[in-house]
């Protein structure tokens, strides 16, 4: 049946189309700046941390102040005279408790010093603003002067993990010399990157792609410093004598293994990348548990040299 062009084309027909087009846009641009403002936001309330009994050691508790006023929850274990400090920085949504694993392993194996703390947003540290570890760097810088003050003298290694490692990148301007060594597991490249990478692990093609623009065009209002949360452009600032160890899942489908290599271009001078075949974002100490161990002991170490980078 032909269609009749100008009944198809009236102008009624097209004012609906518009508002259509219109709602549908709204629609589009209301729910990705929802979206992007909730996962920007603390996961929950704040909740209590006490320090749980450990076999290779006592932790304390611990509350530090950060220069932009806020609380980060602590727990510390010292170690032995002769063996640097490990400040381990969890990943997004968790809190301190998800590297008790990690810093059994150096404190109870290595006798190293440890750190653990909630980043801001996260356990019962406070703040509800959540960049993903831009902000964080302020924790970061804290917990370095903490272990300072703790044990001066001592070299201090970062250990991050995910959003802890981008902390922990974005805090190397400031913190210049004052750290020995970075461990960087599971880091993404860029916000931007990140995005793209998670919209497309958790939706189908296409619809990806709508929310992926759609949260790019949201992050600008709600994520202001949206263009400089970039790890790959801060690890620029760690020092060239400062080794860096980086550790990536080969099927991780979240901070792709590609953006591990990219951010290890960027320090090859003085890092060294591992990456784990079959391990996922989550997964990476379980995929191969004494390759996991001897690597972050060799790097950590034990005594003042610590950091070796092959």
């Amino acid at each position: 049946m032909p269609i009749d062009r100008e009944k198809f084309f009236s102008p009624k027909r097209r004012r609906r189309w518009l508002i259509f087009a219109m709602v549908g846009l709204t629609s589009w641009l209301l729910v990705s700046f929802a979206v992007a403002h909730r996962l920007t936001q603390r996961r929950r309330a704040p909740f209590p941390e006490p320090a749980p009994q450990v076999a290779w050691g006592r932790l304390e508790e611990h509350r530090l102040a950060t220069r932009d006023g806020h609380q980060i929850g602590a727990w510390y274990a010292d170690g032995r005279d002769d063996a640097p400090s490990i400040l381990f920085l969890h990943g997004n949504k968790g809190s301190r408790s998800h590297c008790l694993n990690r810093a059994a392993i150096v404190a109870g194996e290595g006798g190293c010093a440890v750190l653990l703390i909630s980043l801001r947003a996260h356990g019962d540290s406070t703040g509800d603003f959540n960049d993903i570890g831009y902000s964080a760097r302020h924790d970061v810088v804290a917990a370095v002067d903490f272990l300072h003050n703790r044990r001066p003298g001592k070299p201090v290694i970062v250990f991050g993990v995910s959003l802890g490692s981008a902390a922990a990148a974005f805090a190397a301007e400031e913190l210049g010399d004052r750290v020995q060594g970075y461990v960087l597991e599971s880091p993404y490249q860029d916000l931007k990157t990140a995005v793209r990478h998670r919209t497309a692990a958790y939706l189908p093609p296409l619809l990806d792609r709508a929310a992926y623009l759609g949260l790019r065009i949201a992050a600008f209002l709600v994520v202001p410093d949206f263009e400089a949360i970039s790890p790959l452009r801060a690890v620029d600032h760690i020092p060239a004598t400062t080794p860096v160890l980086i550790l990536a899942g080969g099927a991780d489908d979240l901070a792709w293994p590609e953006e591990a290599l990219a951010l290890y271009d960027r320090v090859r001078s003085h890092g060294r990348i591992e990456t784990f075949p079959g391990a996922g974002h989550h997964n990476l100490t379980a995929v191969d548990p004494p390759r996991y161990r001897r690597l972050i002991l060799d790097f950590c170490g034990g005594s003042p040299g610590v950091g070796a980078v092959d």
